[in-house]
């Protein structure tokens, strides 16, 4: 039967006065670039209002039947239009490249800040791993950039000083307008790689906060730790780019993130994490040593130290460890062949160094092996540049 006017008035009223009685929506966060270029300007109008802060606003204002029922039918289309982007958001992202500009990164931050509260977790991933890699594009330069003149405004722009028009001038327009937005403070900046070398970066802690709020915390603690430690580099030429006692806290952190979430997100990365962070603690690496050839002693009285605290702390397998490492120590030459045995060559023939030789032994006593000995595909992944881990295995 259809509906009397008197109804449908008796239907509106009591919507109106629901909405009315309705608390105001929070308002989305601002990224910071955003806030810097409008704290200036006056209070947008409706008309450039984000969804969240116009949908509700003319139910509130209707004062009449016949203005709420128009208020409705324009909520409806706002809804229609917000779940349409939410649709082909996937594909916006995906056209974002290294000719796009920061404003299309801006809408697609509006765009995630509509979608992700009502998008299930697995479209939320899907939008993270998406995110960060519309991110790589944009910050990609194709063209050769070993002139002096780029190393020398990288070199500036890291420090934070001001770069010299005639250098500027000097390279592609491309890296004149990545140089733009890290002097007028957006989220990139530019990272020292080592040897000299640089790359333009992105603020990973806001990549994070933007998607954490959604997200359930076995994958908000993933993703969190992530931002902060890749927000600078952790690896280069062989060489260790974080001190022993970050080594260490990153070590017990992935160990403990296992432990409380042993079904947890990106389980297997968290184990690859822990394997790297674990092995690179007792071993060291090519360039970084902690300890003298002969693993006699360390050559920092606090690494030492701390070790000692490791292997006196709760029961765990880095305590195992570090006691392991500590009794190894003790051990003379020929204690640590009786019990240790090594060859005198390597696979290749060649004779082992007193170094080499430590560590073939250390790694027997602890059951340490490198977490780079691995043909399996899955092992192949880079956690070292984003919040998300990603594939590098070969092609």
């Amino acid at each position: 039967m259809p509906k009397t006017p008197l109804a449908l008035m008796m239907v509106a009223s009591l919507l109106f006065a629901t909405s009315a009685c309705q608390p105001p929506p929070a308002k989305p966060a601002s990224d910071k670039l955003e806030a810097a270029n409008n704290s200036d300007k006056p209070k947008p109008s409706a008309a450039t209002q984000t969804p969240d802060e116009t949908k509700t606003e003319p139910l509130v204002e209707a004062k009449t039947p016949k203005a709420l029922t128009k208020a409705l039918v324009a909520l409806s289309e706002t809804k229609l239009t917000n779940e349409l982007i939410c649709t082909k958001l996937n594909d916006t992202m995906q056209e974002i490249d290294n000719k796009s500009k920061f404003e299309d990164i801006h809408t697609i931050q509006r765009q995630l800040e509509v979608c992700l509260p009502t998008a299930g977790n697995s479209g939320i991933l899907q939008w993270l791993a998406e995110y960060q890699a519309l991110y790589g594009r944009f910050l990609s330069i194709n063209q050769p950039v070993n002139e002096q003149s780029f190393y020398t405004l990288m070199n500036l722009a890291e420090r934070g000083e001001k770069f010299p028009l005639a250098a500027l001038k000097k390279v592609t327009p491309r890296i004149r307008y990545l140089l733009g937005l890290v002097e007028s403070n957006a989220d990139v900046n530019v990272l020292y790689l080592g040897k000299g070398d640089y790359t333009f970066h992105h603020d990973l802690k806001a990549m994070a906060d933007l998607f954490i709020p959604y997200l359930p915390k076995d994958q908000s603690a993933f993703i969190q730790r992530l931002a902060t430690d890749n927000q600078s580099v952790f690896w280069h030429d062989a060489t260790i780019a974080i001190p022993f006692d970050q080594v260490l806290e990153r070590a017990i952190f992935w160990q403990d993130y296992i432990q409380r979430y042993p079904n947890g997100y990106a389980i297997e990365d968290a184990k690859s994490l822990f394997a790297i962070y674990r092995y690179l603690l007792f071993f060291g690496s090519e360039n970084t040593q902690w300890t003298d050839d002969e693993l006699r002693e360390f050559r920092d009285p606090a690494q030492q130290q701390a070790i000692n605290q490791l292997g006196q702390s709760a029961n765990s397998q880095l305590a195992q460890d570090a006691q392991g490492l500590i009794d190894f120590m003790a051990l003379s030459a020929s204690q640590r062949q009786k019990k240790y045995p090594a060859p005198s060559k390597n696979d290749n023939g060649d004779k082992l160094d007193k170094r080499q030789k430590a560590k073939y032994q250390l790694a027997t006593a602890l059951q340490i092996a490198s977490p780079w000995q691995s043909d399996h595909k899955s092992d192949y992944k880079n956690c070292f540049t984003g919040i998300v881990c990603v594939d590098s295995s070969p092609s």
